[in-house]
């Protein structure tokens, strides 16, 4: 079991640093509550959003955590992506950065 975490803990240290070199947030996540995340890590998807990004791709997760004319984000409690997942570095634009249309890449199911 001991052997199972730490090759986990690894496994996840090597993809930290793949996807930070993919284009991912470079701003520090938000706390996790899992111990085997590496720190800095992108946040992980809540056990509920299972099937979500499969389902409904990058505009179902800018449905709720993306910004809107109204508010940012659009959905009140969630996340608000980073400015850096956006066109031109800025909410603003309303318009994800096409480098982060693949959100699962970097933020994987918890």
């Amino acid at each position: 079991m001991k052997k199972q975490l730490v090759a986990g803990a690894l496994a996840l240290a090597m993809l930290a640093g793949t996807v930070t070199a993919a284009g991912c947030a470079s701003t520090a996540p938000t706390s996790d509550a899992r111990p085997d995340v590496p720190a800095g890590a992108p946040p992980l998807m809540p056990a509920n959003h299972d099937g979500r990004f499969e389902s409904l791709g990058a505009p179902g997760c800018y449905g709720c955590h993306g910004a809107s004319e109204r508010s940012n984000p659009m959905l009140n409690g969630t996340v608000a992506l980073p400015e850096d997942h956006y066109v031109d570095g800025s909410s603003q634009t309303l318009e994800l950065d096409p480098t982060h249309e693949q959100c699962n890449t970097c933020h994987v199911q918890s």
